[in-house]
């Protein structure tokens, strides 16, 4: 494997230039997290679990895809071969058949994998054998099962050493699931920036993502989980602040352009401490400023901090899934 590992890499390397390409249609483009389930230690302990139910609301209320944050590595091995547990394994594919019995697309990442960020030497080797392992499970997978690398590298997984790693990733996944979509961003957080920088060889069926929650004081107002969280009651919707977001998008369709490869904005939200009528209009500038530009969505999230699904109601939060959908004209 490790004589052949450079003559696959110089293979892909050579696939056809972004300037003789087309932009691939890549079909996800309403899509809504369901976090803080699968990437919690244990389902249920962050307060959330996917149901069914959940599932068909999603479909019902007009998303086509959903994106499901797994942390994989709190289920395999941390010794070679480093296996995946088969419960969590027949879990996660429990979900993937509801998702695909309800005509949606389903987004599988490797999420909240904090060893890797902070020891990538030791940690690589469990990425790869974990990638390998779903590459294979779900190698005659429909077309609609996406593979997505890797949430939000940032710490010591940056620059040069992500990028050297994910292009084994993708030699890895594509020996199994040659003309499988794959969804990979740049690393500081998956960050605009991030994305700018990023160097990978031209894939016909790579996805480019980034991540957007900007501003943050306004966004991550009263936050559980971060310590000294901003204020809630902070305000949103100034001139500026509008402009800021287009500023944003249209750098994303400029990397799209530049790539030939689709560009995803893969999470974007506010919590849900604040002030109900400027959320709504952030989350629908937010979209609408994405779909002029062709770029499809993933919002975050459906019932965790973020929610547009209220838990104790059982139905949606009318006002937010409207900024993201459009109003319903019913």
């Amino acid at each position: 494997m490790k004589k052949l590992l450079p003559v696959l890499l110089f293979l892909f390397a050579c696939s056809p230039e972004p300037s003789d390409a087309q932009i691939a249609f890549f079909p996800a483009k309403k899509c809504i997290n369901l976090a803080n389930a699968l990437n919690a230690p244990t389902e249920g302990d962050w307060g959330y679990k996917i149901h069914v139910t959940h599932i068909q609301a999603a479909a019902k209320a007009g998303f086509d895809s959903i994106r499901i944050p797994i942390a994989w590595s709190e289920h395999a091995s941390k010794q070679p071969p480093y296996t995946i547990d088969p419960a969590f394994f027949n879990r996660v594919d429990e979900i993937v058949t509801q998702a695909l019995d309800n005509q949606l697309k389903i987004i599988i990442d490797v999420h909240n994998f904090e060893e890797l960020n902070e020891y990538p030497a030791r940690e690589t080797p469990r990425l790869r054998a974990i990638w390998q392992q779903i590459a294979w499970h779900y190698a005659k997978a429909p077309d609609a099962v996406i593979f997505e690398l890797l949430n939000e590298p940032m710490g010591k997984m940056r620059g040069r050493r992500w990028e050297i790693l994910l292009q084994k990733l993708i030699v890895d996944i594509r020996k199994t699931n040659p003309d499988r979509w794959i969804i990979v961003g740049g690393d500081n957080w998956n960050s605009i920036d991030g994305l700018e920088q990023l160097n990978v060889a031209f894939d016909p069926k790579l996805v480019l993502t980034f991540h957007d929650y900007a501003p943050y004081d306004f966004t991550h107002q009263g936050a559980s989980w971060i310590e000294n969280a901003p204020p809630t009651g902070t305000r949103w919707g100034s001139a500026e602040q509008y402009a800021e977001i287009d500023r944003t998008l249209a750098r994303a369709a400029r990397i799209e352009q530049r790539t030939k490869m689709p560009v995803w904005m893969g999470e974007f939200g506010v919590h849900k401490s604040a002030p109900q009528a400027d959320r709504s209009n952030w989350l629908k500038a937010m979209r609408l400023s994405a779909e002029q530009r062709g770029i499809g969505w993933c919002v975050f999230d459906f019932g965790a901090e973020f929610a547009l699904w209220s838990q104790k109601n059982q139905q949606w939060k009318q006002p937010e899934l409207d900024a993201v959908l459009g109003a319903n004209p019913n």
